[in-house]
């Protein structure tokens, strides 16, 4: 059974076959995730929601933002983690951050504790995606990191994930919503 893109392909003369495609190419994705924020010494937890936008030309990446209950906004970059990318692309979620986030070990991951180098980042991230965001004013840090429930996707299909803020703030339970 072919998807309606597969007949639209079909039906349509070459030339807007052509437009279609450039078209389609150059759509980018949207969505948000939703999560608990936990601060250090504190029993309350508040929600916090991020909403992202995939770059038109490349949707393993995009933007990210959120705001914490105090009203403090956060904006950054996210990635998907692929295997065969080079180490440089994923430059800007060290900014601010020991590289490859060495310290701030994945609950899923059951190796050694030792820093990270890039060989071992990319084994443990492949198929996840990493953010790093800023506050408005370029004093604090966050950092997430989610399991993508379907690697092909990306963030569109949903997942789980963490974040953690340079103050030692966490937001856990973090849900990204497939759309």
């Amino acid at each position: 059974m072919k998807t309606p893109f597969e007949r639209a392909l079909r039906c349509a003369p070459p030339a807007a076959s052509i437009a279609l495609v450039v078209a389609c190419a150059a759509c980018s994705t949207t969505g948000t995730a939703v999560g608990e924020l936990e601060q250090p010494g504190s029993k309350r937890e508040e929600a916090v929601t991020f909403v992202w936008k995939s770059d038109a030309s490349d949707p393993d990446r995009g933007k990210i933002s959120g705001t914490l209950p105090d009203g403090t906004h956060y904006s950054g970059r996210y990635f998907e983690v692929v295997k065969t990318a080079e180490a440089d692309i994923y430059g800007a979620a060290w900014d601010g951050w020991r590289p490859y986030w060495s310290g701030w070990h994945p609950g899923w991951y059951s190796g050694p504790r030792a820093d990270f180098d890039w060989p071992t980042f990319v084994e443990i991230y492949t198929g996840r995606v990493i953010a790093n965001l800023k506050s408005d004013d370029q004093k604090v840090q966050l950092r997430c990191r989610f399991a993508i429930d379907n690697p092909r996707a990306g963030l569109i299909g949903g997942g789980t994930g963490d974040c953690q803020l340079s103050n030692g703030a966490a937001i856990d339970h973090v849900i990204v919503a497939a759309n």
